[in-house]
């Protein structure tokens, strides 16, 4: 940082030594006396596309989304090939949540930089959101082609296999991913909800543990070892599982109508019952996405056989 002053201080009109000092400010998280050197650098030299581009990224990072793609609208008016400034746009489209937005502007930006890993890794995670899987399977394996040792593009390609049911090529993946970052708690959770679909319980229960003994008390791993308890048919397990969930979050869905479950497996039918129809109220396709996953809403009394009609299952 004292080289950056020294220079500015033998030559006060050097745009770019403001320039260099900001991204150092930016480093370490001096936000605002990198935004103070990228303005003196554009006021020293409007048409510095690095500069604006730069104090884009800060304006992104500290969550005034307006200023930074005010920034990258210059940045792109100067310079209609600068391909990072459109990846950076499509970054701050991103946390202001407009998903379309921003896949153009990844688009637009790997026409300019076809070998970008970066930009082809937010596209994927973008057409995660969007519910667009192949594409994004294909943003993950072009990311992969550039960096193949890029973990969270293999978890991310696991997610998305995941959510096409293919519960196998989701597994080789997270496999991946943990090989190649072994404190990679994410990917411990995201391995879990796969083995524990596959039927893969013990793994799948090694998986969530171990997730858990990297980043304590996450809810995503404590919903997904609940769903692991129930189908190990230890419902105690699981209502302890999904009352940690619920603790901080009385609200989400799926651990409420986990722990229904796990209530009417246990003889709390009424308990049970009661969280099932709060939780549906929140979200109403539970039920399905929970038979999807090799559990139904019956308790064990309902599931007897009907001794009057010779044995004939109960009607699901």
């Amino acid at each position: 940082m004292a080289d950056y002053g020294e220079a500015i201080h033998l030559r006060p009109d050097d745009a770019n030594a403001y320039n260099y000092r900001g991204v150092a400010y930016a480093g370490i998280g001096q936000f605002d006396k990198a935004i103070e050197d990228f303005d003196n650098a554009i006021l020293l030299q409007p048409e510095n596309v690095g500069a604006l581009n730069n104090r884009g990224s800060v304006f992104d990072s500290i969550g005034e989304y307006d200023k930074a793609i005010a920034d990258f609208n210059k940045a792109i008016e100067i310079k209609p090939d600068y391909a990072e400034a459109y990846s950076n746009r499509g970054n701050a489209y991103t946390d202001e949540r407009q998903y379309d937005k921003a896949i153009a502007d990844y688009t637009q930006a790997l026409r300019l930089d076809p070998d970008d890993a970066g930009t082809f890794y937010n596209r994927g995670v973008r057409y995660l959101d969007k519910g667009r899987f192949d594409e994004a399977i294909s943003d993950f394996g072009q990311a992969l082609r550039v960096r193949p040792n890029l973990a969270e593009a293999y978890n991310g390609r696991g997610i998305a296999y995941d959510s096409k049911s293919e519960e196998e090529l989701a597994i080789a993946d997270f496999d991946q991913a943990i090989r190649l970052k072994p404190d990679y708690a994410e990917a411990y959770t995201n391995r879990c909800f796969s083995r524990a679909i596959a039927g893969q319980l013990l793994p799948a229960l090694a998986d969530c543990n171990q997730s858990l003994a990297l980043r304590a008390n996450d809810a995503a791993t404590l919903n997904n070892l609940g769903l692991v308890h129930l189908k190990l048919n230890d419902p105690r397990a699981a209502i302890a599982d999904y009352d940690s969930v619920l603790a901080t979050n009385p609200n989400d869905a799926s651990s409420l109508y986990g722990r229904g479950l796990a209530r009417k497996r246990s003889g709390d039918v009424n308990g049970g019952e009661a969280d099932m129809h709060a939780a549906m109220a929140i979200q109403s396709d539970l039920a399905d996405q929970f038979e999807k996953w090799g559990i139904t809403g019956k308790s064990e009394s309902e599931k007897m056989p009907n001794q009057a009609d010779g044995g004939r299952k109960n009607a699901r």
